[in-house]
């Protein structure tokens, strides 16, 4: 059966590939069509996964696809072989039949597509050889034309170089944001992208669909700001008051929920649980077990309402058999929805930070885990990448809320803050050490941890889902906050409880 042809939108999108989109929206239409895209590579840095650009390349495709490592968006589409892909502009194929020999499109029938241009650049040869590159590009779109660097010239116009019998048709086609490729390249990784996250808020933008969250601002007592997409307000969840419903108000319905396993004990509060994330096959998120059988078309959970008194001596497996972890695949997070914990030695407060907040007698939220998406991480590619600061009371003013953040090495810089905020709370023993875990191993007993789902097809990255190239995670507690950390510095998930 012949493919069709990839359609090419300049400044916005390459078939379903939509400029923006998060590293893993990306990486699950690709998996759903293991037809089309039979082969993904995968390239970033081991040792800075989270400030190096990242690399997705399709060989048997000819495309590449770069995303900036902080908020893992896709910034840049390159068509690198024009003969392993069939692209379309408006209905009509950019390569025709009778060229396909030579590659890419001529000069001719690009001017004819996308008209006139101004100039563009161009980069002469390297020391042997005889042909230079002219790069030209109109608004989201750049093309790279061979050039024989004996017919170039200052004075000449393009269109008449480019035109002629010295130029070669085009090898390489970006896609990007930007009016053209000179202005866009400068802040090509650091620029806020327009276009949404989800491919869903990109194709159906009058569907109401929930905002996607830019940014998590952790603050101390329990409480977590999400600020969203504009024009959408920021709106907060607060551990033992935030409830089912203002989830699926604000969030919309879980992609997934897992029960808790009724016969595990919940963890120690000063001991937060780490998790093991979901594993998605071709997008879809795969869980044990049925949901609750009250479990409503609506997403929230009424089972046993009524019947939960928040009763601080109620048995621990009971407890924990009425938990149930809502997954948020595409807000990068999890959060664990149960009876209303016991008071701790930082009791939750108001946004104001003075007014005590009373715990709900019904199910709310007890726990949020924020999840970093490291390339190389046992649960890459589970959930996007969610970015987050803390903005914790009583930090000393020459820390800034930069340097405290999902992009911050943990080690070098947010250990020594947080050691020293958190002074004279917890013995400084309890906080400085890490728990070793390796997850290929199932380390952690049942009472530490979170969830977890198998996997259901290879990992992304090679070795198979283990932990070998960026070593075994560790756990890092202190009052109300949880880190689990790789061996490079980079936090795969904060916890907070």
């Amino acid at each position: 059966m012949e493919v069709p042809p990839l359609a090419v939108v300049p400044g916005h999108s390459l078939g379903p590939l939509h400029l923006g989109a998060s590293l893993h929206e990306v990486l699950t239409i690709i998996k759903e069509s293991k037809t089309r895209f039979p082969q993904i590579d995968f390239h970033y840095d081991r040792n800075n996964p989270l400030t190096i650009p990242v690399a997705v390349t399709l060989p048997q495709n000819g495309f590449r696809l770069r995303f900036d490592g902080a908020d893992q968006r896709l910034r840049i589409i390159e068509i690198m072989d024009f003969k392993k892909i069939r692209l379309a502009y408006k209905g009509s194929e950019l390569v025709k039949n009778s060229s396909t020999d030579a590659g890419g499109p001529a000069f001719k029938r690009i001017y004819q597509i996308f008209g006139a241009s101004y100039p563009g650049e161009y980069v002469p040869p390297n020391k042997g050889s005889a042909m230079g590159t002219y790069v030209l590009s109109w608004a989201g779109i750049a093309f790279t034309f061979p050039l024989q660097h004996a017919a170039w010239a200052p004075h000449k116009d393009h269109v008449s170089m480019l035109g002629s019998s010295a130029a070669a048709p085009a090898t390489v086609m970006a896609l990007f944001e930007g009016n053209s490729w000179p202005e866009a390249r400068k802040e090509l990784f650091v620029k806020t992208p327009s276009g949404p996250r989800s491919s869903a808020l990109a194709t159906r933008p009058r569907d109401n669909l929930p905002a996607e969250i830019e940014l998590a601002n952790v603050h101390g007592n329990g409480r977590v700001e999400f600020k969203r997409r504009p024009p959408a307000a920021t709106f907060s969840v607060v551990l033992n008051q935030t409830t089912p419903q203002d989830l699926v108000t604000e969030l919309g319905a879980p992609d997934a929920t897992h029960k808790r396993d009724g016969d595990a004990l919940p963890a120690a509060e000063q001991q937060p649980a780490h998790r093991r994330a979901s594993s998605m096959s071709n997008g879809r998120a795969h869980h044990s077990g049925s949901g609750p059988s009250s479990y409503s078309s609506t997403g929230t959970d009424t089972f046993d309402a009524d019947f939960d008194s928040g009763d601080a001596d109620e048995d621990p497996s009971d407890r924990a058999s009425r938990e149930t972890f809502w997954c948020y695949f595409n807000h990068g997070m999890d959060i664990l929805v149960g009876p209303p914990s016991e008071e701790s030695s930082h009791p939750t407060t108001a946004a104001n930070g003075q007014t005590p907040l009373l715990s709900s007698p019904h199910l709310v939220v007890t726990k949020v885990i924020i999840h970093g998406n490291v390339p190389g991480s046992y649960a890459f590619n589970r959930h996007r990448r969610l970015r987050w600061t803390l903005s914790l009371p009583n930090i000393p003013a020459y820390v800034s809320p930069g340097d405290l953040s999902s992009e911050t090495k943990f080690e070098s810089d947010l250990k020594p803050t947080l050691l020293q905020h958190f002074a004279g709370t917890w013995p400084e023993s309890e906080m400085g050490r890490g728990k070793v875990v390796n997850r290929t191993w199932g380390g952690g007993s049942p009472s530490e941890s979170g969830f977890f789902l198998p996997d259901a097809e290879q990992d992304l990255v090679e070795g198979g889902g283990s932990e070998q190239w960026l070593g075994n995670t560790r756990l890092f507690a202190f009052p109300g906050l949880g880190f689990e950390v790789l061996e490079n510095g980079a936090v795969g998930a904060l916890t907070v409880y």
